[in-house]
């Protein structure tokens, strides 16, 4: 029974792929209240060079790019990085956005390269937080944003119903804003959004 949980859970969430995982992520309807709560607070404007990590479908990359002049985007599943270029294709053509298969704890892209950044939905499947948060503010420029939704630190329900099961990692507020910091982040605030956990910093200036 846990091969079959581990296999259902890297499958659908963990690292998409096959039929089951595309037809997840072509339009996860669950995801769009967290995806409007980051747009939200990212604020993105025309002149923003959008970073995504752990794109999925390439849903939220797509309502960046209506806004953004240029974005790219990480994940490590193969089959959702071509996902997300086939529903971003007029943009790949174009080179506005560049959509690569690879770990977030090695970002393929230089310093200060991005002025803002998100990850979705997928956070508490990252094996080591700290190095992916250093990744993104190392590729942040100064005053760059990041916005993450992920489960509470604290919530019985979350946990009996989703973290358990599926092996989330979950950070209390405290421990949030402490990584945040310790990655280089000199603003960093965490709250509880429509039962998510929202976290949003700002790499410093200098």
């Amino acid at each position: 029974m846990g091969a079959i949980l581990d296999k259902f859970r890297d499958t659908t969430a963990r690292k998409p792929s096959g039929w089951l995982g595309k037809l997840m992520y072509r339009n996860p309807k669950g995801h769009y209240r967290s995806f409007q709560v980051i747009m939200e607070r990212l604020n993105l404007k025309g002149d923003d060079s959008y970073l995504e990590i752990a794109c999925g479908g390439g849903v939220l990359l797509e309502m960046a790019l209506q806004t953004v002049g240029r974005a790219a985007a990480i994940d490590h599943s193969s089959d959702m990085v071509e996902l997300a270029t086939q529903r971003n294709l007029e943009a790949v053509d174009m080179e506005i956005v560049e959509i690569v298969a690879g770990k977030a704890e090695s970002l393929p892209w230089p310093d200060e390269n991005f002025s803002c950044a998100a990850c979705a939905n997928a956070f508490f499947f990252i094996e080591h937080p700290e190095q992916v948060l250093k990744e993104i503010c190392r590729v942040l420029k100064p005053g760059g944003r990041l916005v993450i939704n992920t489960v509470p630190g604290k919530s019985t329900l979350v946990s009996t119903l989703f973290t358990r099961p599926f092996n989330l990692k979950s950070y209390p507020d405290e421990k949030m804003k402490h990584m945040l910091s310790t990655a280089g982040f000199n603003i960093a605030e965490v709250n509880t959004i429509s039962g998510m956990q929202v976290c949003y910093a700002m790499k410093g200036s200098t």
